[in-house]
């Protein structure tokens, strides 16, 4: 078995933040990670090992940043085993990293390659204090020395791509009226802040919207999981798989435990953004 526990960064980071988690493995657990936000993850015990879409395995740094993603990735944990790990809003990509997230968008690279040695000494720090309220407030601290070092531009457009991927925009001429920018410049921005094209966006939050529609309601039939969104249940079937990586049955069937649970738990967290209930 496994457990997980969902915490809020402090308030002045949550705009920069989905949450904090803290995942627990005694044994060996098999998951599938699917397409989401930016994360860092620090592991402070036990063994990961990810399998990317070329199919070749990798063991993650034991303090990695996640870009952005939109391919899903096999995991593999070996304990007794800890990770904390957070989630990176849109925003706090820009506010903590300072560069384009399309830069390392599907990628995984050392922590201490982009914020320098303050990820190593963090980990550090988590190991030699463990508890959770212990590394909360280890990564409260990580956060506010990277909130100093850039200043944010253009930080209406995040929130504004955001209510539109929650809410089921399906039309990119939409979102272009209403950001008041040309096609080019939502692109670029896209891009910057999601890690991805406004059309890639859009596909990817729709299998994700479906997951969570059977996360909490396994009876769900295919057709009310996909909603108005795709032409017939072959292309539902192809979509949910490219970004959840498995099928809409499999997932249904809980062949994916640590990320349905991940789903129905985040959802309890009173401070959650609201992309982070899909993603």
């Amino acid at each position: 078995m496994f457990s997980m526990r969902y915490y809020s960064p402090a308030v002045h980071l949550q705009p920069f933040l989905s949450s904090y988690y803290i995942f627990d493995f005694p044994g060996t657990v098999h998951d599938v990670m699917r397409a989401e936000l930016p994360n860092v993850r620090f592991l402070l015990n036990g063994k990961a090992t990810l399998s990317w879409a070329d199919g070749a395995p990798r063991p993650g740094p034991d303090a990695s940043i996640f870009g952005a993603r939109c391919q899903p990735l096999g995991l593999v944990c070996k304990g007794p085993g800890k990770i904390f790990g957070a989630g990176i809003m849109p925003l706090g990509w820009a506010k903590f990293f300072g560069f384009d997230a399309h830069e390392l968008a599907d990628q995984m690279v050392p922590l201490e390659d982009i914020a320098g040695p303050v990820a190593t000494m963090t980990l550090d720090r988590m190991r030699e204090h463990p508890s959770d309220i212990e590394l909360v407030a280890a990564a409260d601290a990580f956060f506010n020395e990277l909130a100093g070092r850039y200043r944010l531009d253009n930080d209406w457009f995040g929130p504004m791509v955001e209510d539109w991927l929650v809410d089921g925009g399906s039309n990119i001429d939409a979102l272009i009226d209403q950001v008041d920018l040309s096609a080019r410049q939502v692109e670029r921005l896209c891009r910057r802040y999601y890690g991805a094209p406004p059309k890639l966006l859009l596909r990817k939050y729709r299998a994700l919207r479906s997951a969570v529609r059977f996360s909490i309601d396994p009876e769900t039939s295919w057709m009310d999981a996909a909603g108005n969104d795709y032409y017939d249940q072959s292309h539902f079937i192809r979509e949910f798989k490219s970004f959840i990586g498995m099928t809409p049955r499999q997932f249904a069937l809980q062949g994916a435990a640590v990320m349905n649970h991940s789903i129905r738990l985040r959802r309890t967290l009173p401070t959650l953004p609201r992309l982070s209930l899909v993603s």
